[in-house]
């Protein structure tokens, strides 16, 4: 499916956000699971067709949010299981596939907050503005750093000045996850209140999450039509775009998602 960033944002379209995010990790990760691995294989390709059904039903809003979200949790807890437990036989070297430990590593973690999510919607639980830019900066940041480091990892070394401007990029998140960090050490809880400067850093966070959904597109655009010598997935690009179209859209609605 085609990039798109106007998905309905209803309880229906948080769901499948999220497990379209699983599916396409599943996918992705397909393609770098060796042939000699072919249990992993058919478990991941298992997860993949369950996560794909219960996605469907969340796009097509069908059945009643509880019975989905029990879908969706059992669905997402497998796939996490697979992940978490593919990164320790990667650690001990004893799986053959090509995707980085670190990759592993930020798909677990995307997998873990889908589950917070979820759990959030069961609970109807109120969260502050101020606890909601917190927790969506210091979660999401790092992603879009790691995010920029996969980008220069599937980009071919020939690509001198676009690593260059990957590299820059990635340096900066660094940065701003490190300056959110300590904001959530600094702003002590209860969050009853947004301060200024949360405010100012939540607008600086919405700016550059937009300039990233734009650049990722726009090398989206290069890659599919071959001006970019890359080994990454077809689409994930518009994947990754979507997650920074989320991370701004989620800061100036000021909640978790």
């Amino acid at each position: 499916m085609a990039y798109t960033d106007n998905y309905e944002r209803d309880t229906y379209g948080i769901i499948a956000f999220w497990l379209r995010n699983d599916y396409d990790h599943g996918r992705f990760f397909d393609r770098e699971i060796s042939h000699y691995e072919t249990e992993l294989a058919r478990a991941n390709l298992n997860n993949i067709e369950r996560l794909g059904k219960v996605w469907e039903k969340a796009e097509k809003k069908q059945g009643d949010i509880g019975t989905l979200l029990n879908e969706a949790h059992h669905a997402t807890s497998e796939f996490h299981s697979l992940l978490a437990y593919t990164m320790d036989k990667s650690l001990h070297c004893e799986v053959i596939i090509s995707t980085p430990v670190s990759l592993l590593d930020h798909m677990v973690r995307e997998s873990e907050e889908s589950q917070r999510v979820y759990k959030l919607i069961e609970s109807g639980a109120r969260i502050s503005p101020s606890d909601a830019i917190i927790h969506e900066c210091v979660f999401w940041i790092r992603q879009m750093a790691d995010h920029l480091g996969y980008i220069r990892h599937y980009s071919d070394v020939s690509n001198y000045e676009v690593n260059y401007q990957v590299t820059q990029m990635m340096q900066k998140f660094e940065r701003l996850q490190m300056q959110a960090t300590a904001l959530q050490t600094m702003i002590r809880t209860p969050r009853n209140e947004t301060l200024p400067i949360l405010t100012q850093f939540k607008n600086i966070i919405i700016q550059e999450a937009k300039s990233l959904e734009a650049f990722k597109l726009e090398l989206d655009d290069l890659i599919k039509k071959c001006a970019v010598a890359t080994t990454s997935p077809p689409d994930l690009l518009e994947h990754i775009a979507r997650e920074a179209h989320h991370l701004w859209r989620n800061l100036e609605e000021e909640r978790i998602t």
